[in-house]
């Protein structure tokens, strides 16, 4: 396949509704996955007086304001692709940019207390957060056009895509 060819397809599958479903799929998982933490956290912090101590101001941003962000994050990610499949794309470019955001906006909010969780759980919201994050930014670059010449073919920015994945994005009269 050549790179040029490569691009193309890349493009087109970071534009796909395939793509964005699985985008919000690893989303919403990991969202998800940070609020069932905080709620088992949230339960020993209400019966331990040296966890309530020892994570007082941590806990009161993520009860406050994390989780809250979190819950209308994963609301405005379903409603996002539920526009891309009506052809307004436009919503789900902007929750990708706003996941760009996502830890920048945490600065200064201590994360300790996923020390007192489950390290899987952990695991699984880091996981699904990582991988949303990269398919992420390959739609919001896509969709914005912002990519610079040959950029889609540096695996470090986009994440390794299986040339097979591509082959379902040719059209007719394209060869791999």
């Amino acid at each position: 396949m050549t790179p040029e060819l490569k691009e193309k397809l890349l493009l087109r599958l970071f534009s796909s509704i395939e793509y964005m479903e699985e985008f919000t799929a690893h989303y919403v998982a990991g969202l998800h996955a940070a609020e069932g933490a905080f709620a088992i956290f949230e339960e020993k912090y209400s019966i331990n007086a040296n966890l309530a101590h020892r994570y007082v101001i941590e806990f009161r941003q993520w009860k406050e304001r994390v989780i809250p962000n979190f819950r209308g994050m994963k609301e405005d990610a379903i409603l996002a692709l539920s526009n891309a499949k009506k052809g307004k794309k436009s919503t789900i470019r902007s929750t990708a940019g706003n996941l760009r955001g996502l830890s920048k906006d945490m600065d200064g909010i201590g994360d300790n207390w996923w020390l007192e969780v489950d390290d899987l759980i952990r695991r699984k919201y880091v996981d699904n957060m990582n991988k949303a994050k990269l398919m992420g930014n390959n739609i919001y670059y896509t969709l914005s056009d912002f990519w610079n010449p040959g950029e889609l073919l540096v695996e470090n920015i986009t994440g390794s895509i299986d040339e097979q994945v591509l082959l379902k994005y040719l059209q007719s009269g394209e060869h791999p």
